[in-house]
C-alpha cells in the first residue's frame, strides 16, 4: 500500500440547531474553538482532532448531514490515487483551505467520508 492511515483527523457536522450544537461542543464538552465565522466552526480535543460545524447552508453543511468522519492519510494523493484504482466512489474534487486537503468519498453503503492531509501532520 503506497499510503497510511494515520488516525481520526476531524468529525464534520452538519446541524440545522448551529446555537445549540455549537454549546454542547464547546460547554458540554470542553472543546476548544479555534475558529468560529457565518455559522460553521472548528473545534478541537486537547490531543488535537477536530470537530467542524456546519450551520449555514451549502456543501459543507450538505455534505455532512450525517456526520461524516476524516482519516487523516500520510500522502493524499497516493491515498486519493487508491481509492480510484479500488474502485471507490470519489465525489467531487479534492478540497482545501489553509494547510488542509481532503477528498469526500462514498462508502459501500453510500455514506460519505473523507481522506484528509495537512502539512501539520506531515512534520
Amino acid at each position: 500500500m503506497a499510503f497510511r492511515v494515520l488516525g481520526i483527523s476531524w468529525l464534520d457536522v452538519g446541524t440545522d440547531r448551529y446555537e445549540e450544537t455549537f454549546a454542547l461542543f464547546r460547554d458540554t464538552l470542553g472543546l476548544d474553538v479555534v475558529v468560529e465565522v457565518e455559522r460553521q466552526a472548528i473545534l478541537a480535543t486537547p490531543a488535537g482532532q477536530q470537530v467542524e460545524l456546519f450551520g449555514r447552508d451549502g456543501p459543507g453543511k450538505a455534505n455532512n448531514t450525517p456526520p461524516t468522519v476524516a482519516f487523516e492519510v500520510d500522502d493524499f494523493d497516493a491515498a486519493r490515487a487508491a481509492l480510484a484504482d479500488r474502485g471507490v466512489d470519489l465525489v467531487g474534487p479534492p478540497g482545501s483551505w489553509d494547510d488542509q486537503r481532503w477528498q469526500y468519498f462514498r462508502s459501500p453503503d453510500g455514506y460519505l467520508l473523507s481522506i484528509k492531509t495537512s502539512r501539520k501532520a506531515q512534520r
